[in-house]
């Protein structure tokens, strides 16, 4: 409903509004007050009061100032309206703010409380006819029990479970004291629900293929389609001196980043060394060689590897080193007669056999 805006119809509203609360004052003065603070009920009655008093002294200032013959200057009638508009912004906030919020967090137990009252009236009402309509001092009594006995029986076990518990606001000092005095017990943990952890979810077979090849999926769409494609400019993919050159994954990268930063006006950070470092992990390409577009692999492993597939053993490749493997003495064993083992080859022999071995111990280690 929208405000009024004309005067005439702003008394009108005004008048009902005062007749209405005319009527319901009464009511409202039967109503006990609380010993302990003030309801949210006489909070909302005070407020709308003294906006009612306000808005009317405000009419008063507009009727007053529209006659040509004020007393008063202008000056003052400015700085009274201007004083009394302001109180009518500060009552308005509070009631905006500060009452029907309260209204708002109270209002289904209220409407419960309200529902309870009305079916107690009611059945009151009901019950003061029966009794009128019954001539006899006993059929009132009977109909009074039955009364209280319906009354027990209809009311539900959850009325009072939806109201506000006063009770556990209030903090109980006595169960503190004994808990505080009391002997210190076992510690018990609160029982909770076992966690069942979920199993590990099977990846498709989707998931488990291979990665395709980007440089091959590029060869197949640039060399074996016939459909037009629109290419770079010539020089704008050589990058790193011509070392390498962008694919159309990093072409793609690039356009929607400059995308991004001219729709948004704003300059994205630089990657970092690591961020590339870890992109070019990813890929697969952290070891290999890349000069002017293409992938190249070390040169030296092909050679290497060529050289010892090819590379023939040094022992054991023939049937001469077989029988001489065979013979249980040496090569240079004579069936002479033995020397006494002072003449000046003592040892010869077995500084050639450590020369020997490490000379084999030096190879094996290249």
């Amino acid at each position: 409903m929208a405000a009024p805006t004309t005067l005439p119809a702003l008394l009108t509203s005004l008048t009902q509004s005062l007749s209405s609360a005319l009527e319901v004052t009464p009511k409202i003065a039967a109503i006990e007050h609380q010993k302990d603070g003030i309801s949210l009920l006489d909070v909302k009655n005070e407020l709308l009061l003294s906006y009612l008093q306000n808005l009317v002294f405000l009419i008063l200032l507009k009727l007053r100032n529209s006659k040509p013959d004020s007393e008063k200057t202008d000056e003052d009638d400015s700085k009274l309206d201007e004083s009394v508009r302001s109180k009518l912004v500060e009552l308005r906030l509070y009631l905006e703010r500060g009452a029907r919020p309260l209204e708002e967090k109270l209002r289904y137990s209220i409407d419960r409380f309200l529902r309870t009252a009305d079916d107690v009236e009611r059945e009151r009402k009901a019950a003061e006819m029966e009794q009128k309509d019954s001539g006899s001092d006993d059929d009132s009594e009977e109909d009074s029990e039955d009364e209280s006995e319906t009354e027990a029986t209809s009311r539900k076990p959850g009325e009072l479970s939806a109201g506000p518990k006063f009770g556990a606001l209030v903090s109980d000092v006595a169960t503190e004291k004994s808990r505080d005095g009391g002997a210190p017990g076992v510690y018990r943990p609160p029982r909770r629900e076992r966690q069942v952890m979920d199993a590990p979810q099977r990846r498709d077979k989707s998931d488990r293929r291979g990665i395709k090849s980007h440089t091959m999926e590029e060869f197949v769409a640039s060399e074996l389609s016939s459909a037009p494609l629109a290419q770079p400019s010539i020089g704008t993919t050589i990058v790193q001196g011509g070392r390498k050159m962008k694919t159309d994954a990093e072409r793609k990268e690039e356009a929607e980043r400059r995308e991004y930063e001219e729709t948004n006006f704003t300059r994205l950070p630089k990657e970092s060394k690591k961020d590339r470092a870890k992109k070019a992990k990813q890929s697969g390409r952290s070891n290999r060689m890349q000069f002017g577009g293409e992938e190249w692999h070390n040169l030296g492993e092909g050679v290497d590897r060529i050289d010892r597939l090819t590379k023939r053993k040094q022992s054991g490749g023939g049937v001469r080193a077989l029988l001489d493997k065979s013979r249980k003495r040496g090569i240079d064993t004579t069936d002479g007669p033995r020397g006494s083992g002072m003449g000046p080859g003592i040892g010869e022999r077995f500084n050639k056999r450590v020369k020997v071995l490490e000379g084999g111990r030096r190879d094996r280690g290249k």
